[in-house]
């Protein structure tokens, strides 16, 4: 009976154990505020979102990447998660651990880097933007309004500058240019009215059918279709000898837009 007793409590010992365990290592005991929701890091040097999700005591970290850079992540399929020190740890070697945090936000070190993660990826690249510039982004806007109004023409301006052989960039920015290089390209305006005076901004919402029209006419580049001036990035016309001789959109890598500063 007393070896019967003393089996009894080792098997119970070792089910408390083992239990305890899988408390410590199960992602169901992750703090209620992580579970089902996605949480957002906008990456200011790629202009990619990281996403880290707690769903079903799933986990799911996404971290996208550009052709040039390499997935660190795609063979990062499994993970333990270690209640006491709210480590994750990859199967391929890669750590988070979750600092701490709120309803809206996050803060978790990923190999030994530490970032904020919001639930909204707005707010990440409100913060991320702060962080860099020093200003919020509504903030940064209305400081580079003046920027815009200096170089701003219309319709007719426009068509003086395709009369003349001059050389001339037109940024075309309308109310469906709502990407992060909608706010930067004011930096690269102010590098390029640096070292010429012939760069000039139109708003796309202030521009007819009629005009189009007419631009159509003197060069078959223009298109006639208004949404191709309003864009989800800033686009320019480069016009030398009454024609068009260059047109592109303004992506820039994150908060980096020195790609086109001499472009």
């Amino acid at each position: 009976m007393k070896n019967k007793g003393m089996f009894i409590v080792i098997s119970s010992s070792i089910i408390l154990v083992i239990i305890s365990i899988l408390y410590v290592f199960s992602l169901r005991n992750f703090d209620n505020k992580l579970l089902n929701n996605k949480w957002y890091h906008y990456d200011n040097k790629t202009g990619y979102a990281d996403e880290l999700s707690f769903k079903n005591g799933e986990l799911v970290f996404n971290k996208p990447s550009n052709d040039s850079t390499t997935d660190e992540y795609s063979y990062c399929n499994d993970y333990r998660y270690n209640r006491s020190t709210n480590k994750i740890t990859f199967n391929c070697g890669k750590t988070i651990i979750i600092r701490d945090g709120n309803n809206n936000s996050i803060r978790v070190t990923i190999n030994s880097d530490e970032y904020y993660f919001f639930k909204s990826l707005n707010e990440s690249r409100n913060y991320e933007f702060k962080q860099y510039f020093d200003k919020n982004i509504r903030d940064y806007k209305n400081s580079k309004k003046q920027t815009l109004d200096i170089i701003k023409i219309n319709y007719d301006k426009l068509n003086e500058l395709l009369k003349e052989s001059d050389y001339s960039k037109i940024i075309f920015i309308g109310d469906n240019c709502g990407s992060i290089e909608c706010t930067l390209v004011t930096d690269i305006i102010e590098k390029w009215i640096s070292y010429s005076k012939d760069i000039y901004y139109i708003n796309s919402n202030e521009l007819t059918k009629d005009n189009l029209t007419n631009l159509n006419k003197k060069d078959n580049n223009f298109s006639l279709n208004i949404d191709d001036y309003n864009s989800v990035y800033p686009i320019v016309y480069v016009i030398s000898d009454e024609k068009i001789i260059d047109k592109y959109e303004i992506i820039c890598s994150g908060f980096n837009c020195s790609l086109y500063y001499n472009k």
